[in-house]
């Protein structure tokens, strides 16, 4: 787990595979799909960033 930094979402292709993955549910999904992180929920475990196939969940420091 990283202590600084946010992931941000960058390119989503709405595939859906970051749906379930996150374990604090901080993973959020619009009302087009599309996933929107919860910072305060975010724990950067980067479940969902490993998942992504589009590599569209990326880690800012």
């Amino acid at each position: 787990m990283l202590s600084k930094g946010y992931i941000v979402v960058c390119g989503c292709k709405k595939c859906g595979r970051c749906r379930t993955v996150c374990p604090t549910s901080a993973l959020k999904r619009t009302t087009d799909y599309r996933p929107k992180i919860d910072h305060e929920l975010c724990n950067r475990c980067m479940l969902c960033v490993r998942c992504c196939p589009n590599k569209a969940l990326v880690y800012m420091e």
